[in-house]
């Protein structure tokens, strides 16, 4: 009347359901990045990143959370043209990076991508990307290339219901 089963199938079918419940609980328990305009980012954060932060021994760097690839800077495929045009799998990846310094944040203003480079005097992280006066890469908020930045990682916040 009934099919006997192995005992490796009950084993597979226990570790299929364990794995789906696993993964609504992952799924609950994990938050989404924001994600802000990709169009944007290519057209107006990407470049100043690049200028601003890309520098080999800064944020090209292996050992940096935050990398940023491009033309003139680190190369993701170390074979291309260091003045080739950033690749689609250059900004993908430069992309990505960036949207995980918005990740851990509740606010705009409380971004790893917004506080770092700011002097900590207005309220910055003052990370060491210092020049040799001291100073860190944007001054104030009112920098205008830090304001393309914050405008960028708020329209995320703005977008999310």
């Amino acid at each position: 009347m009934f099919a006997r089963r192995s005992p490796l199938t009950h084993c597979f079918a226990l570790a299929l359901g364990c794995a789906v419940v696993a993964s609504c609980a992952t799924q609950d328990t994990v938050a989404e990045p924001p994600r802000p305009d990709r169009i944007a980012f290519e057209s107006a954060v990407y470049p100043v990143l690049l200028r601003d932060c890309g520098f080999v021994a800064c944020h090209g760097s292996e050992g940096r959370a935050l990398r940023i690839y491009g033309p003139g800077r680190t190369r993701l495929d170390p074979f291309d043209s260091p003045t080739a045009p950033p690749t689609a799998a250059e900004l993908d990846a430069t992309y990505e990076r960036v949207i995980s310094m918005l990740a851990t944040a509740e606010t705009p203003d409380d971004t790893l991508l917004l506080r770092k480079p700011l002097e900590a005097a207005v309220g910055g992280a003052a990370h060491q990307g210092v020049d040799a006066r001291g100073r860190n890469v944007y001054a104030t908020r009112e920098d205008p290339s830090w304001r393309v930045l914050e405008s960028w990682a708020r329209s995320a916040w703005e977008a999310t219901p």
